[in-house]
């Protein structure tokens, strides 16, 4: 029952004015009072929230949350919702000698009244009061009703108020949860910070107290709380904080023989009334069971509370013994013996269990099966099916028109089908509404303000491609609408809720627009009421029969006939029966057009007319007679594909190849000698369409390329009620049903994929279609299908599938499988016992490694959709014997192999898909016996690398080729295309865009005279177009965009043959050479503007363009004009004015163009095609930091300040998920700003496309990720860089390591972050690719564990290459590092530098390079050092600490060849030890300024070849044994001012090549004086100061 709308007169009179003798309780919002006696004959408690002006909103927030989240609950622990009263009451009052208006908002929920009161007066200790049987149904009642709001709903409930006082009993000490007024709205598993104020002292867990965090764990502390009290008392919890859990359990058990006083008590009333110490103890049990379950909630850690489902399995577990036990008959407290009760307790729970499970699935769902969808419908009104409404739509365009108010809303209401559609869209079209910005949104029975304000702001942004870019209307109408005329239409509402209504009101009204009218319609009169503003709602009349039958005549072709005069009459009679709905004339008079002269009396005579057709009175049966006429009038097969469209819910679109593949696996098509079965399809759809049970759900006039969009349809609301009405108990809907489906159920709609097919249906057996709705949050269960057995259409599309179970193996009968986005890494092998299907999608499955080998076995198979399956590498050998595809769609299947070889068997296709198949090889000659191909898209494929193409003669054999996709959005590949592709007269669409190496199309290219569509985009270099274009008169699209070839004179001769088109892009080409172009340019403008059936028109880029001309006003249809940075564009022609269609006007960048905004539509105003959006955040006023979405090149997709999201339903409508061209993707959050939403709440929405391959996550501050970054190994496999930033609170990390293909890994400021170990890693054969890895500001990670907890496993990162540490402190590598790594760089983190102290546990490792800075652990100290045999290069930079007492710090440094110390200060000298490093060859000390001599050691260096010393201030000479080091080769010495010559041994280095000196004044005049020429002249390159000085 939902809850019903009261009006305050009604409840002040029930009350008797809120009396005080009805008065039963007050509380810190409002007063209880228990009302008289209902109708019903049942006591009701009225809630009525407090008055007054001091936290007005507060107070308003705290009602519709708790009215809110009341509607969503329905238990029979959870208080009963019965009803509310939300009214505004207008008073005048005088105020400073003026009369004012004043606003009083009176605000009430109405609940059933609970006898016994709250739980509070009925607590006492364990001497007296209620006996144990009655507190344990209280205990396990409260656990109960909190389980279901935890754990049964969609998304979990947290109460955050559990206590005594919001306990409440019934008349048999059933306890019901009260007050939602501060729960709230949970997803799975999260945890989340506030300050708000939430719950009541002393029932308030710790972690909220210190830090202000909520979870479900806040509940389970109050319970807790709770039943201390219900087993001890009031004072139980008190007792508890005075003394440890042990004792206070000991007061209800035995302790050395003597009994607790509390026990004594319990047992005098057991033994009082029961017999045997059975049952005795068993009942002390129950108590100390209870009482332990009740301490394990109070644990201050809340990670170590049980949930809801451990405490009521022990709940169970206890009450099962105590009812096994024999008991002596004793009275109850309500007249019965304790055997009986709890039998009949026990009983009745499974009952009411059973139905509340069947309830929940379908009330608790009920809003998921209506999709309320705000979809595009078309617009276009016929003008000669328009009767009888054309005056009254004058004359209220007029009133709207002329009336000053800022906002008007007319809702326009009537009965189904009596054309308050057509009336809006005729007022929606109305001439005086022109320049008018409008949206036109279908709202649907299901009420989503978000997805509504999403498509009015989609609509008026001017963003027709993006259309879900900006998502929630309230934060950005006031930038988008100032200063313009609105006009929004909001079509078929049906939401009657107050506080829903007034939400919809404020969005649209935000307060800066010149004019905003708003039509609403909608069939009830009580809604046009409430909506209504600043007018009287109008109600449709019905059309007189004279109209009807105008209709009729127009429909059904009557002047055509030549039996016309005989018809007149029945017709006339006919129309008379339409009740003056227009739909029924207009469904009447298709039905008739082909009907004879008797069948239009039988039509007239038929009993139809007096049959009850629908149940819901509601509905008007004359309309709905109408339609079953037509209906009956259809042939069989057409009466099945028409009625299987109910299973479709009201508003949803019904895409037409889908619906199609699902009536032929029905077994609806039956091929004729004449029509094939994609024929007959087609016939039934045309068929259907003109007897407008389908309408279209796209403006036709929004044009498309061709084959690149699916046809969508909708079906009328009454429509689809005829269907229900006529499948009867053949079709059932979960959430409009509370039974199950009966035993002839064919059809199902079910809400829940993770319950038993069986809890909805008696008989599955009979079920052939079945289809889930808005399942994406719950994992798909084998249940949930496989007892169907004679299923043939299984729609998964909607659900989240995990793993595709095996069962699925078992529907032999099975035909249609629609299974997309499959996580497992494996399709199941029993799908290849499935040899009937013939349809199966398991598009988006990026997981998936591989199909089954023995997939030749789906011998059936015709239509295979596997595009994004990213994973798969290797197609099956047997994969070729699928000889009955016709349908294969690969697209993006990057690593994809063996395609080619398979091509040759599969001659059946029609359509083929290899876009973006990175791997499939050059172009097969096997594609020439495809002959019966009509799709081939083969853009950004291999198979366009190479010259393959350009000899392919072969493609000429694929004669039945109506779509040819060739384009690259990377590299040009084709120079130029085969002579072939002349041959391929049928083809309507041909792409070639961005290919600008290729310079000419082939002779016989104008032979292509079927062309629709043309995309020439790009082709920059391309020449002899305009003469290629002569003879392709049908062309509709046509996109030469940077074509720099196009010459103004050829071009007007090409487009006088293009009347046809209605898409046009001339953006950069045209050009002048001289100025007399200007005039050939004017000439071709005017050309174009005789292209009347243009829609869109793109200039842009064009500097040549001065002036549009005034003809273009002859172009009536166009819809887009694109002028943007037309440099010299200096006025637009007045005639523009007058095009009515005109929407979108882009002209930025025309700086020298004067607008006269007077002479423009308002929705044509001077737009930008930004690549972002910004959007603002109102909370009383705007937000300074908006959350922002920017698009860039290449596929990146930013979105920041994302903690301005003010819900996660907003987050939702992103669509993230659907954006599969972006690969580049980063999310951030602004670190420590204020959030009104959980990170963790908004990042579970904002789920990425399979498609991203670089991912950036920055600022997220809650503690867990959501499910889809746990599993990101399923969900994200192509990911190849995450960049993990600012995330200060998480402190568990996501398995990473699964990522088959990632390449780089960086980790920044995680502050809580401890150890790097198996929680990253995710198990074994972690980071296969891995090879950078770089970790930085992670001041609290302590430990790497680079090794697998077994041995035998070994080590992780198996190819990791570069490690990067920076501002680690605490870190330390365990047992070693990787050992694959070949460069490692550690900054400011010493404890990396001490890893490793048991040298044979650690093990060894190849690092050959390592980079230490700012390291003030003492050198000797560095034990990592010693697990480094292969190093080979060290460079040591700002470390204060070098010495080296220990003579094992070189020993393992066998290898090292180059050792750099830079910028070292404070270091005194070098290690004395470094005559060890025998293999050192070259050796810096560079910015050392507090060396003073380098150690006499460095001369047994034999090996060292170069020594460079720089910015030593501190040395004043070089040692005398540099002679020693013979094998040096090259000394620079740079900024040491204190040496002034060099030793005189330097003659000795016989090897010395080079001698650099820099920034050493004297020591530079000691080099170039005569007397020491001699001394360097075995130098051969000798570089002093700044200029390179050679002798010779």
């Amino acid at each position: 029952m939902e809850p019903e709308e009261l009006t305050f007169q009604l409840l002040r009179e029930i009350t008797d004015g809120f009396s005080k003798e009805r008065k039963v309780g007050e509380g810190a919002f409002g007063a209880v009072y228990r009302q008289g006696v209902t109708k019903n004959g049942e006591d009701v408690a009225v809630k009525r929230l407090r008055d007054g002006n001091q936290d007005i909103e507060y107070r308003h927030a705290q009602f519709r949350n708790e009215f809110y989240n009341l509607t969503k609950v329905k238990h029979k622990n959870i208080v009963q919702f019965l009803g509310y009263c939300y009214e505004i009451e207008h008073t005048n009052i005088e105020c400073d000698g003026k009369i004012i208006i004043v606003e009083k908002i009176h605000r009430a929920l109405c609940f059933e009244y609970l006898l016994n009161g709250s739980l509070q007066n009925h607590l006492s200790d364990e001497s007296c009061g209620l006996d144990w049987h009655t507190r344990y149904k209280i205990i396990k009642g409260t656990c109960e009703g909190l389980k279901y709001i935890h754990k049964d709903l969609e998304e979990s409930l947290l109460h955050l108020d559990i206590k005594p006082d919001n306990i409440l009993l019934d008349k048999n000490m059933v306890p019901k949860i009260a007050d939602f007024g501060l729960s709230r709205i949970f997803g799975d598993e999260l945890t989340r910070t506030t300050q708000s104020p939430l719950g009541t002292l002393g029932y308030q867990p710790p972690e909220y107290i210190d830090r202000g965090e909520i979870s479900e764990k806040f509940d389970i502390f109050s319970l807790g709380v709770v039943i201390i009290r219900i087993v001890s008392g009031p004072e139980g919890y008190s007792k508890h904080l005075d003394m440890p859990s042990d004792e206070f359990i000991d007061l209800f058990a035995h302790l050395d023989g003597s009994i607790s006083q509390v026990s004594r008590n319990w047992r005098k009333r057991w033994q009082a009334t029961c017999s045997g110490g059975f049952l005795v103890e068993a009942c002390c049990h129950q108590v100390e069971t209870c009482t332990k379950m009740a301490l394990n909630c109070l644990e201050k850690d809340s990670q170590n509370r049980p949930d809801i489902f451990t405490i009521i399995n022990k709940l169970n577990e206890i009450e099962t013994g105590i009812n096994e036990l024999p008991q002596k008959r004793r009275k109850t407290g309500y007249g019965m013996t304790m055997h009986n009760h709890l039998k009949l307790t026990k009983e009745h729970k499974m009952i009411t269990d059973q139905h509340q499970h069947s309830k929940s699935m379908i009330s608790s769902r009920s809003n998921l099966i209506t999709s309320g969808n705000t979809q595009e419908i078309s617009l276009d009104v016929r003008e000669e099916l328009i009767v009888g409404r054309e005056m009254k739509k004058i004359n209220m365009a007029t009133l709207l028109g002329s009336m000053p108010e800022k906002i008007i809303i007319l809702p326009i209401y009537g009965i189904a089908g009596i054309g308050k559609t057509t009336f809006a869209k005729l007022i929606y079209n109305d001439t005086n509404f022109k320049y008018y910005s409008q949206a036109w949104v279908y709202v649907s029975p299901t009420f989503d303000l978000d997805k509504i304000g999403k498509s009015i702001v989609s609509q008026l942004s001017e963003k027709e491609n993006q259309v879900d870019e900006i998502q929630h209307i309230s934060s950005c109408l006031t930038k988008l609408l100032s200063g313009k005329k609105i006009m929004i239409v909001l079509d078929d509402l049906w939401e009657n809720n107050t506080f829903q209504l007034e939400d919809l009101k404020a969005i649209l009204n935000p307060g800066d627009s010149v004019k905003i009218i708003v039509l609403v319609t909608t069939r009830s009169a009580h809604i046009a009421q409430k909506i209504c503003c600043n007018i009287e709602p109008y109600k449709i009349e019905s059309l007189t029969d004279k109209m009807c039958w105008d209709i009729i005549k127009r429909k059904a072709d009557f002047e055509a006939r030549h039996d016309k005069e005989k018809l007149v009459r029945i017709g006339k009679e006919i129309a008379r029966k339409c009740g003056g709905v227009a739909l029924a004339a207009q469904t009447l008079g298709s039905m008739l057009q082909s009907m004879k002269y008797d069948q239009w009396v039988i039509v007239k005579d038929s009993d139809i007319w007096n049959e009850t057709i629908s149940k819901d009175a509601s509905l008007p049966n004359h309309v709905l007679a109408s339609l079953k006429l037509s209906y009956i009038s259809m042939d069989d097969c057409l009466k099945s594909c028409f009625t299987y469209c109910a299973i479709f819910p009201k508003g949803h679109k019904i895409v037409k190849y889908d619906l199609i593949y699902q009536w032929i696996s029905l077994g609806f098509i039956k091929p004729t000698k004449i029509f094939s079965t994609s024929q007959l399809c087609e016939k039934y759809i045309a068929h259907l369409m003109g007897l407008s049970f389908l309408q279209h759900s796209v403006s036709p006039t929004t044009y498309g390329a061709y084959g690149e969009h699916d046809t969508a349809f909708m079906m009328h609301d009454l429509v689809h009620d005829l269907a229900i009405s006529l499948l009867g108990d053949q079709i059932f809907y979960q959430s409009k049903q509370a039974n199950t489906a009966g035993s002839s159920c064919c059809y199902a709609l079910l809400a829940d994929c993770s319950k038993p097919l069986e809890w909805c249906t008696s008989s599955p057996a009979r079920l052939s279609a079945l289809h889930f709705l808005d399942c994406r949050r719950t994992e798909l269960h084998g249940a949930a299908f496989e007892p169907a057995e004679s299923l043939r259409v299984l729609d998964l599309s909607k659900c989240s599938i995990q793993k595709l179970p095996d069962s699925i193996g078992r529907l032999k009968q099975l035909r249609y499988l629609n299974a997309p986005r499959i996580r497992d890494r494996m399709v199941p092998e029993r799908i290849t016992k499935l040899s009937n299907l013939r349809y199966l999608s398991l598009r988006g499955s990026c997981a998936i490694l591989a199909l089954p080998e023995s997939i030749e076995e789906m011998e059936s198979l015709v239509h295979l959709d596997l595009s994004g399956c990213l994973g798969i590498e290797r197609l099956p050998e047997s994969f070729g014997n699928l000889k009955t595809l016709e349908h294969m769609d690969f697209t993006n299947c990057k690593n994809v192999t063996g395609v080619s070889q398979c091509l040759a068997r599969l001659t059946k296709l029609q359509y083929l898909n290899l876009s973006n198949c990175k791997h499939i090889g050059r172009l097969p000659r096997e594609l020439a016996s495809l002959t019966e191909l009509q799709y081939l898209n083969l853009s950004d494929s291999s198979y366009l690398s190479g010259n393959e193409l350009e000899e392919a003669e072969f493609l000429g054999s694929l004669t039945k080729l109506k779509y040819l996709n060739l384009s690259s959005s990377n590299q040009p590949c084709i120079n130029r295309l085969p002579e072939a592709l002349g041959r391929l007269t049928e083809l309507k669409y041909l792409n070639l865009s961005h290919h600008f190496t290729m310079k000419k199309l082939p002779a016989s290219f104008g032979n292509l005279y079927n062309l629709v569509h043309l995309d020439l985009s790009g082709c920059s270099l391309l020449q002899g177009v305009t003469a290629a274009l002569n003879g392709l008169t049908k062309l509709q699209y046509l996109d030469l965009y940077a074509y720099f070839s196009f010459h103004p004179k050829k071009g007007k001769k090409v487009l006088c043959n293009l009347s046809e088109l209605r898409h046009l892009n001339l953006g950069s080409p045209i050009r002048s050479m001289s100025p007399s172009d200007q005039d050939k340019i004017n000439g071709l403008l005017e050309w174009i503007c005789t292209l009347t059936n243009l829609e869109y028109l793109n200039l842009c880029y064009n500097d040549d363009i001065s002036s549009i001309p005034e003809t273009i006003v002859n172009v009536r249809k166009l819809h887009t004009l694109d002028l943007s940075y037309c440099h010299r564009l200096q006025k637009l022609p007045a005639s523009i004015s007058e095009i009515e269609g005109l929407k979108f006007l882009h002209t930025k960048g025309c700086r020298q163009l004067v607008l006269d905004k007077s002479m423009l539509p308002q929705h044509t105003s001077s737009s930008e095609n930004s690549p972002h959006f910004v959007v603002h955040n109102y909370v009383g006023e705007s937000s300074r930091h908006p959350f922002r979405v920017e698009y860039g090149n290449h596929g990146r997709l930013k979105i920041s300040r994302l903690e301005s999201m003010r819900s996660a339903k907003e987050a939702q409508t992103i669509k993230l998920v659907e954006k599969t061209n972006i690969t580049r993707l980063a999310l951030h959050w602004t670190r420590d700003a204020k959030r009104i939403v959980d990170d963790a709440e908004v990042l579970r929405e904002l789920e990425p496309p399979y498609s991203v391959s670089e991912f950036c996550l920055e600022g997220y501050n809650s503690v867990i990720f959501p499910s889809w970054v746990m599993r990101v190994g399923a969900y994200l496999p192509g990911l190849a860089s995450i960049d993990f930033s600012d995330l200060p609170s998480c402190n568990n990390l996501p398995p990473l390591g699964q990522l088959p293909n990632l390449e780089r890994l960086k980790m920044r400021r995680m502050d809580s972050t401890k150890k790097i170990d198996a929680d990253l890693y995710g198990g074994t054969g972690a980071f296969p690719r891995l090879e950078h890895f770089r970790i930085d500001g992670m001041k609290c990670l302590e430990e790497w564990n680079t090794a697998y907890s077994s041995d035998e496993d070994g080590f992780v990162f198996p190819y990791l290459n570069f490690v990067e540490i920076r501002h680690c402190p605490r870190l330390r590598f365990k047992p070693r590092l990787p050992p694959s790594i070949h460069d490692l760089r550690v900054d400011s983190s010493d404890e990396v530098m001490l890893s490793g102290g048991d040298a044979v546990a650690m093990g060894a490792s190849t690092a050959t390079r390592l980079y230490v800075e700012c390291c003030v652990v003492p050198l000797h100290r560095w034990s990592l050092l010693r697990h480094l045999p292969c190093l080979e290069r060290l460079t040591i930079i700002n470390c204060s600490d070098l010495t080296c007492s220990s003579p094992e710090f070189p020993q393992g440094l066998n290898s090292l060849k180059i050792l750099t110390v830079d910028g070292c200060k404070g270091v005194a000298s070098l290690a004395e030890s470094l005559e060890d490093l025998t293999s050192l060859t070259e050796l810096g000390v560079i910015n050392c300024r507090d060396i003073r001599t380098l150690p006499d050691t460095m001369s047994k260096l034999t090996c060292l070849q170069t020594l460079i010393v720089q910015g030593c201030e501190s040395i004043t000479s070089l040692p005398e044994w540099l002679e020693e080091l013979t094998s040096l080769m090259e000394l620079e010495i740079g900024n040491c001012r204190g040496i002034k010559t060099l030793p005189g041994t330097i003659q000795k280095l016989t090897h010395l090549q080079r001698l650099e000196v820099f920034g050493c004044p004297e020591l530079i005049r000691w080099c170039e004086s005569g007397e020491n020429e001699m001394k360097l002249a075995h130098i051969q390159e000798k570089v002093c100061s700044l200029t390179i000085v050679v002798f010779f």
